[in-house]
C-alpha cells in the first residue's frame, strides 16, 4: 500500500517536534495548551493520520507500520531531515515503527501511554476488533462509544466533575473531525495487530516514555501503565515518567507540565547531540 498524502499543519520555531495522534485521532484534537507552549520553543507539526480528519482513506487494511511510512513520507515532502517524535497511545506504536524503518530521521522518541502490544503471552491481544469495543459501539452507537471510551478512560472521576467544559472539548474535538466508523475500525485493527516487542533492542534514539500512574484500565490492549513499563525497560535507551493520578489522558488535564517534561527532555537530548 502506498503512503497517502497527509493533512498536516505547522507552526513555531526551533527543532521540529512530530506529533502522532492514538486510536483514530484527528489532529484537532491535541490540547491548545499543550501546542501553544511547546510551539514557543520547537517547530511543531501534526497531522490527520490516513482516514481520519482531511486525510483520505485507502480501501486496503491499516497498520501501525503504514501508518509511520506515512509519516516518513511526509518529512520527505516537508524536507524534514530529523524531528522528534510525540506519540500517544496508538502513535506511540507508530513513532517506534518510524524510528525503526527510518532510524536517521528521529532525534528522540516520546512515548505517551503507549505500548509494544502483545508483550506477555499469558494474556493474548486481540487481532481485530476487541469484543468491549463491538458491544460498546452497538449499545451505545459510535459517538457514544466515544463519549464513555474518552469520559472513562482519560480522565478521573473528580476530574469530570471539576472540569467537564474540558471533557467536553476534547469529545467535541474528536466528533468534529472523526473518522468514518469503517476507518476508525480499521484504526482499532491496527492497534490491536502491533507487534513490536521483539524489536524493542533495535530502537537506539533516546526515549522518554511517560504515562499516568493511574492509566491502569484494561483496554484493547491491555493497561497502558503496564506497557509503558514494559517499554522503559526493554528499549536501549529509555527513561520513565511517572505523572502521578493520572489516567490516559495527561495530555488534556497537565498540557503546561507536560510541555515542561517535553521541554527538558528535548533539550537535552539536542545539548547532547552538540555535544558530540
Amino acid at each position: 500500500m502506498e503512503p497517502v498524502r497527509l493533512a498536516h499543519a505547522t507552526r513555531g520555531s526551533g527543532p521540529w517536534l512530530a506529533l502522532i495522534a492514538g486510536t483514530g485521532y484527528p489532529m484537532a484534537t491535541w490540547p491548545p495548551d499543550l501546542l501553544d507552549a511547546l510551539a514557543e520553543r520547537y517547530t511543531i507539526l501534526t497531522f490527520d493520520h490516513r482516514g481520519t480528519g482531511s486525510s483520505p482513506g485507502s480501501p486496503d487494511a491499516y497498520s501501525t507500520r503504514q501508518f509511520a511510512a506515512d509519516v516518513l513520507a511526509l518529512l520527505d515532502e516537508l524536507e524534514i531531515e530529523s524531528s522528534h517524535l510525540l506519540g500517544h497511545s496508538m502513535g506511540g506504536r507508530v513513532a517506534q515503527w518510524v524510528a525503526l524503518d527510518g532510524p536517521d530521521r528521529v532525534r528522540s522518541l516520546i512515548l505517551a501511554a503507549s505500548g509494544p502490544g502483545q508483550s506477555d503471552p499469558s494474556r493474548p491481544q486481540t487481532q481485530g476488533v476487541p469484543v468491549a469495543t463491538a458491544l460498546g459501539l452497538i449499545e451505545r452507537g459510535y459517538e457514544g462509544f466515544i463519549r464513555d471510551t474518552i469520559t472513562r478512560t482519560f480522565f478521573t472521576p473528580e476530574f469530570v466533575a471539576a472540569e467537564p467544559d474540558r471533557v467536553e472539548w476534547l469529545i467535541d474535538a474528536f466528533w468534529r473531525s472523526r473518522p468514518a466508523i469503517e476507518d476508525y475500525l480499521k484504526h482499532v485493527v491496527a492497534r490491536q495487530e502491533h507487534r513490536t516487542a521483539s524489536r524493542l533492542a533495535d530502537i537506539r534514539q533516546p526515549a522518554l516514555v511517560v504515562v499516568g500512574d493511574a492509566d491502569t484500565h484494561r483496554g484493547g490492549t491491555g493497561s497502558h501503565l503496564e506497557q509503558s513499563q514494559f517499554l522503559a525497560e526493554r528499549l536501549p535507551n529509555a527513561r520513565l515518567g511517572l505523572i502521578e493520578g493520572e489516567r490516559h489522558g495527561f495530555l488534556w488535564t497537565q498540557p503546561e507540565r507536560l510541555a515542561a517534561l517535553i521541554g527538558e527532555w528535548i533539550d537535552g537530548v539536542e545539548a547532547e547531540g552538540t555535544a558530540a
